[in-house]
């Protein structure tokens, strides 16, 4: 009887409860930088990665990877069996600072981890490999442009259709970026490294992704979207759009 009534208890349990486990196993690993525990309340990387629906075994594209906040919890959860590919143009690679990566990644830290230091409209990928890939806070930065700081225009049609062929059939590509008023223009992505979640949508779609769902999870009503995203008042507290699109 105790036995028949503990199968009953697993069989309730649905599977984002126990997927949940696997975040918050990964957030809770010894090995994890201060500084990146400290960013995890206001980052909500258990329930943006469970959205994302990254599991155990896979291999996932962490676009623009930056300082490797994600790509570390990323290559914790795929774990022994998973793949995670970091990239990073020389812009970003500057941005970030050379010492700040070397702790991220040498001696082998992460070792099912590949660093890809490569312009994004020169970016050759695997086709048909990964099952997830990661855009964090940088689909705007597709239609970003600083040729003096070493950010060429991104032909960003022609850089996604690379993403969507190196795609398994099904795969996942999850989006997290600050929102723009509602209604604004592409230009806002220069202006305040912004976006119209609708614009994200609209792009996606005719690039030839199926949208699947979004959430809430990162949403701060406070945040009006009218200033840059670096403002003191709202930086590290954006009001954020968190898409999740199909190939």
């Amino acid at each position: 009887m105790k036995m028949f009534i503990t199968l009953i208890t697993l069989s309730m349990l649905s599977w984002p409860t126990l997927a949940l486990d696997i975040y918050q196993q990964a957030l809770a690993n010894s090995q994890r930088p201060e500084q990146d525990l400290e960013a995890d309340p206001r980052r909500k990387p258990e329930q943006v990665l469970a959205f994302f629906q990254l599991k155990p075994g896979q291999k996932v594209l962490d676009l623009f990877s930056g300082g490797g906040y994600y790509t570390e919890l990323a290559s914790i959860v795929v774990g022994e069996q998973g793949l995670v590919d970091a990239h990073n143009n020389n812009a970003y690679l500057k941005f970030i600072g050379e010492e700040k990566l070397l702790k991220r990644y040498q001696h082998q830290r992460l070792n099912n981890v590949t660093q890809l230091h490569q312009e994004a409209n020169d970016l050759t990928l695997c086709e048909d490999c990964y099952d997830r890939v990661l855009m964090i806070l940088s689909f705007h930065d597709l239609y970003y442009v600083d040729e003096k700081s070493g950010w060429p225009q991104i032909h960003a049609s022609s850089l996604m259709a690379k993403i969507r062929r190196s795609l398994k059939s099904g795969g996942l590509v999850g989006i997290v970026d600050h929102n723009a008023i509602t209604g604004a223009s592409i230009e806002v992505a220069q202006s305040l490294h912004r976006i119209d979640p609708k614009l994200i949508k609209d792009y996606m779609t005719q690039w030839g992704f199926s949208f699947k769902a979004e959430s809430t999870v990162l949403a701060n009503p406070q945040d009006k979207g009218d200033l840059p995203m670096w403002d003191p008042s709202v930086k590290g507290h954006t009001n954020r759009a968190v898409m999740l699109f199909k190939k």
